[in-house]
């Protein structure tokens, strides 16, 4: 089995000599104590290792290259500042988004409400009808019957009864939101002036403070 070629390039005592020479030229720009500083730098990290050096980077090597793509999320580009908002003004519609989002929610529940509770009436209707003696019969005697209708009319009173408080609740909570939400927009922050350029800016200033007045005006009535 071959060896591995010799190194190519100059030997380490030629390298030391270069060194040498090197520092000999600098000796007019450093002092003595920066040129021996140079020289043991060189001495315990290049010199060393030389050998290693000379037989790497003087031949050929195999190359073992590793691809990975790798994909960078960037930051969404932001608005312009014109479509910027005070930061009151902001938090004001985010309060008023929710009271929305909550009434929303709360109608939702109603419907589901509603459902839930036909659902439970039909199945306690056919549970009554289950256990109702002879019921598999084509006809049933008279007071069979008047039990078999008070029975059913009793369930649907209290499905009925249930759902209409279940109402009640629901709709004064749907009050109290649409009350949070009156009461934010009576008290919302005036946004900040924007620069008065010509006739139109000075009548756009008019009318945000006429409506701001009027706002204010009508939370003191209140």
């Amino acid at each position: 089995m071959p060896g591995p070629s010799a190194p190519t390039g100059c030997s380490i005592t030629e390298a030391v000599t270069i060194l040498g020479n090197k520092l000999r030229d600098y000796r007019g720009q450093l002092n003595t104590t920066h040129l021996l500083a140079q020289c043991d730098y060189f001495h315990n990290t290049f010199i060393r290792h030389y050998k290693l050096y000379q037989y790497v980077l003087g031949q050929d090597q195999d190359v073992n290259l590793t691809v990975t793509h790798l994909e960078v999320c960037v930051p969404p580009q932001p608005l312009p500042l014109a479509a910027g908002k005070d930061q009151a003004v902001w938090k004001h519609r985010q309060q008023v988004v929710g009271l929305s989002a909550a009434e929303v929610q709360t109608r939702a529940y109603v419907l589901q409400l509603k459902e839930a509770l036909q659902l439970q009436q039909q199945h306690l209707l056919q549970e009554m009808l289950l256990e109702l003696p002879g019921w598999q019969r084509q006809a049933l005697k008279r007071e069979e019957l008047e039990n078999l209708i008070n029975e059913a009319i009793h369930i649907h009173t209290e499905c009925l009864k249930e759902l209409l408080q279940y109402e009640i609740q629901i709709t004064f909570d749907i009050l109290d939101l649409k009350l949070q939400k009156k009461t934010l927009n009576l008290s919302a922050p005036t946004p900040s002036p924007l620069p008065i350029t010509g006739q139109s800016g000075q009548d756009e200033a008019l009318k945000l403070y006429k409506a701001n007045k009027g706002r204010k005006a009508k939370a003191k009535k209140k």
